[in-house]
């Protein structure tokens, strides 16, 4: 539904949540599986070329052609998912869009951003540690996803000194 007279309780908020953590749901293990080693030199390890990305959307839209195809898919299908659960308006689709694509400049940033609120456990920390390693942290804002996979690793400073007794 696109005019505002169709804006709802259910479809705009609790639908712009439900788009976000489906959208994790189904990216996180495909994610992952871009990790495979058959899959990962032909699609995204030239993504992961560099460690610490710095430098925003460059470095966040720095994908293969398919592994950006294959995220368009994802977003579709969570529209049609929440579609069919809350209803979707226009406008929360477009917050979807809008928040996905700052959370992707922001994740290549290297900024302390965070945000934790009702599930979603967005942190540009979480996405430095996947780049940092490899095989954890697949989600984008919905950690959850990671910790049910076992693949959560929390924040690790490049700079600590280790302690020796």
């Amino acid at each position: 539904k696109r005019d505002l007279g169709s804006v709802g309780w259910l479809n705009t908020l609790p639908a712009l949540w439900l788009l976000l953590v489906v959208d994790d749901m189904l990216y996180a293990p495909t994610h992952r599986f871009m990790h495979w080693k058959p899959v990962y030199a032909w699609v995204h390890k030239h993504h992961h070329r560099n460690t610490f990305p710095t430098r925003g959307y460059v470095d966040g839209a720095n994908e293969h052609p398919v592994e950006q195809l294959v995220a368009l898919s994802l977003h579709w299908c969570a529209i049609l998912l929440t579609a069919r659960t809350s209803g979707v308006h226009a406008a929360a689709i477009g917050a979807h869009l809008v928040l996905k694509a700052a959370g992707a400049c922001f994740n290549h940033t290297g900024y302390d951003v965070r945000l934790r609120l009702l599930g979603i456990d967005y942190s540009v920390r979480a996405h430095e540690m996947h780049h940092r390693k490899p095989q954890s942290n697949y989600a984008q804002y919905v950690m959850f996803w990671d910790r049910l996979m076992g693949t959560y690793v929390e924040y690790q400073s490049p700079f600590e000194t280790v302690k020796v007794a």
